[in-house]
């Protein structure tokens, strides 16, 4: 559905005002880089040092401080979502 016609679709809804559509299609004009896929992969603390290039002592201050998520798998075992690598190093570079 293009832009044009989602805004027409919603001024035939009776309770929106111009004030409304104006933000819709200012959104609209905003999202202009398409969807990425969410990679739900789930790095061992090896795994993730082999890629980054940091130490292990790095990246488990990085868990300890909040600088990065992690998920927790049972005590003392952790798990780093590919996105919080991603993040991590490429505010690095």
């Amino acid at each position: 559905m293009s832009k044009s016609e989602l805004i027409t679709l919603l001024a035939q809804v009776p309770d929106n005002d111009a004030a409304r559509l104006d933000r819709v299609a200012a959104a609209l004009d905003n999202n202009n880089e398409p969807a990425r896929p969410v990679s739900l992969r789930l790095y061992r603390m090896r795994d993730a040092v082999k890629e980054t290039g940091l130490s292990r002592v790095t990246l488990w201050r990085a868990i300890k401080e909040g600088r990065i998520r992690s998920v927790e798998i049972r005590r003392g075992s952790h798990r780093i979502p590919e996105a919080e690598l991603r993040r991590l190093v490429g505010a690095a570079e």
